[in-house]
């Protein structure tokens, strides 16, 4: 299976081995999202994605992190917000769209990591996310980013 394309033209294949955990993106911009974390949401239960070969990936226990797009600066900073796992297969709701079940810590406004910070952090640079940001849901870090990434977040929460 191919992911998409490195900035130097090869593609990047996402496999059970290569996959360190899934990016889940949501607008800092909708009002619900700032209304969620200004109340102190502090759970992510589900995201929408794309009906996909890398939706059909998705499986209990995966990890996951949520991103938010929008402003570099604000009360909402671009930049990964939530931390946690896929928690059940991907579904079909009522209005007909793919979602897949998640367990996403929110995180404390002072642990999230703002995509200014990781165009600094060796390897964080390529990341999908930041290289597509208007890709749609999910996009995905590998094992080595991952690992970069885990060492200036907060710890993982348990597994479900």
């Amino acid at each position: 299976m191919r992911g998409t394309g490195d900035p130097m033209g090869t593609p990047r294949t996402i496999t059970e081995t290569t996959l360190g955990a899934w990016v889940f993106t949501a607008s800092g911009r909708r009002r619900d999202m700032l209304s969620d974390i200004a109340d102190g949401r502090t759970r992510i239960e589900s995201r929408c994605v794309a009906d996909n070969y890398r939706s059909a990936m998705m499986r209990r226990g995966q990890r996951a992190l949520l991103w938010l797009s929008g402003p570099a600066d604000g009360p909402t900073p671009r930049g990964v917000w939530g931390l946690g796992w896929i928690s059940g297969p991907t579904s079909t709701d009522a209005n007909g769209q793919l979602v897949v079940p998640t367990d996403i810590t929110v995180l404390d406004p002072d642990d999230v990591v703002r995509a200014t910070d990781l165009r600094e952090i060796p390897g964080l640079s390529r990341m999908e996310v930041l290289r597509v940001p208007a890709a749609s849901n999910p996009s995905w870090v590998d094992v080595d980013q991952l690992d970069a990434l885990q060492r200036r977040l907060p710890a993982w929460p348990p597994q479900p």
